[in-house]
């Protein structure tokens, strides 16, 4: 092979790296079909779900307390999760339609994606739980119809980009928590999966208040808010099966203490205040981690995990 046809291939080879490259960078986006798909699967679950909440409804007398309330809870869920929906579909709307315009605002998508993704396996969760439960009590109409939304919300996380990837985020570590109201960022961010009082939502959602979790080592709540956590944990032997998200990209390292702070004022016991230092130190630590921390890892009666 002469000089001239080395050099034509290996101008070949870094095209198709070129066009390889850009395929990778586009896959994070829908497509406007691949949007369309999704806002119809959607569609099918709204119609779905408007269904279960007629047949709850009808039966919410021969229901017991624990059914009520989670499907009281179920439907300040649902309500969350069209809000995230509702906001990555526009995101991706408007990439459509700017084109590269919206490039720089990628990261961004990415992580509500990730968010939306991550809203979508909390309602499989519950609604997996709802059928189990109405399934026991020989009522097969509505566990069909629980099951049928869950398998609808696996479907959507399936079309949603990126959703088994974790974005590299900038964390804000600006703020003093001693500002902030810990009770109010809780309402806000956590109350909806772990209810109003921290209580936790059946045998779905663990509580928070009072748990090892929260009032043991400082570290480990800080990294479950920071990376996540998912698979078996244990809550005041009780055990618990789940994802819960990084909260990373949502909340900045002071309103995790303050946050952090007010389920532990709210626990018994005196434990120590987390300091903004104390999140952003262990965010340090731990900048390299890219996938939710799992029971064993954290493993809060034993050593701590490195």
């Amino acid at each position: 092979m002469n000089g001239m046809n080395i050099n034509f291939f290996l101008i070949i080879i870094g095209l198709l790296v070129f066009l390889s490259s850009c395929q990778r960078e586009r896959s994070d986006y829908m497509s406007e079909e691949q949007r369309q798909e999704l806002e119809a699967a959607y569609d099918s679950l709204q119609s779905n779900y408007e269904a279960l909440l007629t047949s709850y409804q009808t039966e919410s007398d021969t229901l017991p307390a624990e059914l009520k309330s989670l499907f009281s809870q179920m439907q300040q869920m649902h309500q969350q999760m069209e809000t995230n929906h509702r906001q990555m579909m526009g995101m991706h709307m408007s990439r459509h339609m700017q084109g590269d315009k919206m490039m720089a605002e990628g990261m961004g998508m990415h992580m509500q994606d990730n968010m939306t993704g991550e809203w979508y396996q909390q309602m499989m969760s519950m609604h997996d739980r709802m059928a189990i439960m109405h399934q026991k009590r020989g009522q097969q109409s509505m566990a069909e119809m629980n099951r049928r939304l869950s398998e609808g919300y696996g479907k959507m996380r399936h079309m949603t980009p990126s959703t088994d990837e974790t974005p590299e985020v900038p964390f804000n570590e600006e703020g003093d928590p001693s500002l902030l109201n810990g009770e109010s960022l809780f309402a806000q961010n956590c109350a909806s999966c772990h209810g109003n009082n921290a209580e936790g939502i059946g045998n779905v959602f663990p509580p928070l208040a009072d748990s090892e979790w929260i009032t043991g080592e400082k570290s480990v709540p800080i990294r479950i808010l920071l990376h996540g956590l998912s698979g078996e944990i244990e809550v005041s032997k009780q055990s618990y099966q789940g994802s819960m998200p990084s909260f990373k990209a949502r909340l900045s390292a002071a309103e995790m203490a303050a946050i952090l702070n007010y389920l532990r004022a709210e626990s018994e016991g005196d434990q120590s205040n987390i300091s903004q230092e104390d999140v952003i130190q262990v965010a340090k630590k731990y900048n390299q981690r890219s996938s939710q921390w799992t029971a064993d890892e954290l493993n809060i009666n034993g050593q701590d995990y490195q």
